[in-house]
């Protein structure tokens, strides 16, 4: 991206100025634009998009931040709504088909597949003696999932009606995210293999599970139990 901010624009008027350029940062400034607001966006990086954009090597491209999104096969899905909504539908995606996942550990292979049922017997196969906390597990996943929507609707409320019961729509979500992946496996399951197979997508969030709160760790292997997706054109079309 070429430098284009020039001196003339300090005797512009705007009616919003927003600081970097990342999937947040255009995100706002997409919504104020189509609510016809006049709206400067500053990014220091040469190129625009924060971890949508890419980088290349030789004759390959790489991605910095977007591997896969989940969902957004779904057109009903609110955050495929969201996409078509900031990039005019002009943004395609790519469904990763059936296995949109691999962890390899010590040797082994393990798949995770569409659908969560199907993705609870493909670990019971790998883990038939595991069966009982492996469904624990994904129930809790489900569990956190419901708890998150009340966690995050209660920060949409007014303040009133937050006093009198945000607390009761924040306990669950909050216990959980107060707990760390780890702790809440281990209470599930002495077996280590199964805890590390349950955790290989913790890159997606950038955490250990010694580390990582349960909450983002649920929310995020929830948000892929339907497949993965990619942009077609690589992740800097987000961006573009």
């Amino acid at each position: 991206m070429k430098n284009l901010y020039h001196k003339e624009l300090n005797q512009q008027h705007f009616d919003t100025i927003v600081i970097g350029s990342g999937l947040g940062g255009l995100t706002t400034a997409t919504f104020l634009a189509k609510a016809k607001q006049k709206v400067l966006v500053l990014e220091k990086h040469y190129e625009l998009g924060g971890f949508t954009h890419t980088f290349k090597r030789k004759k390959f491209e790489w991605d910095v931040g977007v591997h896969y999104v989940g969902r957004v096969h779904q057109e009903d899905e609110i955050l495929r709504k969201a996409f078509d909504f900031i990039s005019n539908r002009k943004l395609k995606w790519a469904n990763m088909g059936a296995h949109y996942d691999k962890a390899i550990i010590e040797g082994d292979e393990y798949d995770f597949v569409v659908g969560s049922e199907s993705q609870i017997q493909k670990m019971i196969a790998y883990f038939p003696e595991e069966e009982n906390a492996i469904k624990l597990y994904y129930q809790l996943i489900k569990k956190v999932g419901v708890s998150s929507v009340l966690y995050f609707s209660e920060k949409t409320m007014p303040r009133w009606l937050s006093f009198f019961i945000g607390a009761l729509m924040r306990k669950d979500f909050l216990k959980y995210a107060k707990t760390t992946t780890h702790e809440v496996l281990k209470s599930l399951t002495n077996n280590e293999k199964l805890i590390s197979v349950l955790c290989a997508q913790c890159g997606n969030y950038g955490l250990p599970p010694k580390q990582s709160s349960f909450a983002i760790h649920a929310i995020i292997a929830d948000h892929f139990l339907e497949g993965g997706n990619y942009p077609i054109g690589g992740s800097s079309q987000i961006g573009e």
